[in-house]
């Protein structure tokens, strides 16, 4: 059988030359397990603790996009990159400018139908970006 490489990435799941470790930190604390040998067995309980974990922790988004609003345009999950801020009333993105420097820009709303019509131009805006 061949040896796993060293220090591979899964999702919060690692693999070590001594098994897997699983590591989860919510809020500036680290929950972590080491499951030792490199078996489907402990592969396994490695996985299950790891899922155990991520449904008892909280969401680590602190301003997640309302369910209403991913169903209304279709989405299962929020995009990636474009930011909730509720009590502002807007939504931002990240985005190096052509000179290389990082950016932001907001779009905002003042009711929840133009809501929808935000994250929309939003989301737009941030595939753009991503083009380029």
């Amino acid at each position: 059988m061949k040896r796993p490489r060293a220090f591979q990435e899964f999702r919060n799941l690692r693999v070590l030359p001594s098994g897997y470790q699983v590591s989860v930190t919510r809020g500036k604390m680290e929950f972590s397990k080491h499951f030792a040998g490199h078996s489907t067995k402990s592969l396994q309980a490695a996985m299950r603790y790891r899922d155990q974990l991520r449904r008892e922790l909280p969401d680590k988004r602190k301003n997640i996009i309302p369910r209403r609003l991913l169903a209304a345009l279709n989405l299962k999950r929020p995009t990636v990159g474009v930011f909730r801020h509720p009590k502002r009333c807007m939504y931002q993105v990240t985005y190096r400018g052509r000179d290389g420097r990082l950016r932001t820009r907001t779009f905002s709303w003042t009711d929840r139908e133009a809501e929808i019509d935000a994250y929309v131009a939003a989301v737009k805006f941030r595939k753009q970006c991503l083009a380029r």
